[in-house]
């Protein structure tokens, strides 16, 4: 657990807003992989393996939220079948996921927040305009303005 630890969470808190669920994540990814440990058969490494099993979890939790790619699918790249995804294509899932949150990471803070509050946790509008004490017309702008930059951004991506 030691070894693996630092990069399974370094991971996890990518794809979460708060620590809490990264530890909680990361937790729930060595017992899973703990409880599997006989199906491992050494044909990868072990470390491979146990990211697999993150990714893998890491789907099924991205299914109960609301994926940002999801509404920008057709601006920004398609998402692979995921009804049977082979490596490849989780691999490339994940690099997709990694890319996006850290260009999301680039954003100006104002604008960082109502997105991953709203495409992430699934937050109306009216209630990130209430938490943050901003106006709904502002929160709608930051999110268009921050959506506009990272299909900016994703584009450069795309091209090199």
């Amino acid at each position: 657990m030691k070894r693996y630890q630092g990069m399974l969470y370094s991971q996890a808190r990518r794809a979460f807003l708060s620590e809490e669920e990264a530890e909680d994540f990361t937790q729930e990814i060595f017992l899973k992989a703990y409880e599997s440990l006989s199906q491992f058969r050494g044909e990868a490494q072990f470390s491979t393996w146990l990211f697999q099993i993150a990714k893998f979890r890491l789907t099924k939790v991205n299914k109960k939220k609301t994926h940002l790619l999801t509404d920008w699918s057709e601006d920004v790249t398609t998402v692979p079948d995921q009804s049977n995804p082979s490596v490849v294509e989780m691999l490339d899932k994940e690099e997709t996921h990694l890319t996006l949150h850290s260009l999301i990471a680039k954003l100006p803070k104002s604008y960082q927040l109502p997105i991953r509050l709203h495409y992430f946790e699934n937050k109306p509008l009216k209630e990130i305009a209430n938490d943050l004490n901003i106006k709904l017309n502002t929160i709608k702008s930051h999110i268009s303005r921050g959506k506009d930059l990272l299909r900016k951004w994703w584009s450069h991506e795309i091209e090199g």
